[in-house]
């Protein structure tokens, strides 16, 4: 078994203590990521039958579904940080200590969006240097305390002379959700049924995106041993 003692660790390292993470209390993963599923699972099969979609309520249930997939992340990384410190983690108390930390992370995530966009509108590669720069900025909100202002602050200091480590741990990360979620579309993507294939792929992002919060949340704690 992958040991999980605080250390600095290399690409691979970090993922597969990500793994090692997740193994250890999967099911408390999968019940929050579920919960945060819900609404935008909803909403896209009542707009998938209804005639006559309402603006206003797929509107509201973007914002709820923003909320949930804060609160979710907010949990996630608090729970792995509980375990990776060698806790036990519950979600009950997570999710009441995570909560009035939900309206920073939602503005910085938002201000994140933004300055992505605008390195994506001048050019493709500054993206990687916004995603690599403020890597950390959610989890030192939530494992941290500090303010959405503070935490792009930190994680710029975590992140300096660190931004490739940074982009290939999480490079690696995503490509394996992205081969399990190409791996789903190739099986049943055929059918041509959006309902099954929208069921599916909720099904495996709800089993497999707890890896990438628990890899996010694992580099935090390297690049914070680094530096």
């Amino acid at each position: 078994m992958t040991e999980l003692r605080l250390r600095p660790r290399s690409v691979t390292e970090i993922v597969d203590a990500a793994f090692a993470l997740y193994r250890r209390n999967a099911m408390q993963y999968i019940v929050v990521v579920a919960i945060a599923d819900t609404p935008s699972l909803v909403v896209s099969l009542i707009q998938r039958t209804d005639l006559n979609p309402n603006l206003g309520a797929s509107l509201i249930a973007f914002a709820l579904s923003m909320v949930t997939y804060a609160v979710m992340s907010a949990v996630i990384a608090k729970l792995g940080s509980t375990a990776y410190l060698g806790g036990e983690p519950d979600i009950s108390a997570t999710v009441r200590e995570v909560i009035p930390r939900i309206g920073s992370v939602l503005v910085a995530g938002i201000m994140k969006a933004i300055l992505a966009t605008i390195a994506a509108i001048l050019f493709l590669f500054p993206v990687f240097y916004v995603v690599a720069r403020w890597f950390a900025v959610q989890q030192v909100i939530v494992l941290e305390g500090a303010s959405a202002p503070a935490a792009f602050t930190r994680s710029s200091e975590l992140s300096d002379g660190r931004k490739w480590h940074i982009l290939l741990t999480l490079a690696l990360a995503f490509f394996i959700y992205l081969v399990l979620m190409m791996g789903i579309f190739i099986g049943i993507g055929f059918t041509g049924n959006f309902v099954l294939i929208l069921l599916a792929s909720t099904g495996v992002a709800v089993v497999v995106y707890p890896l990438i919060g628990l890899t996010e949340m694992v580099l935090y704690y390297d690049a914070r041993i680094r530096a």
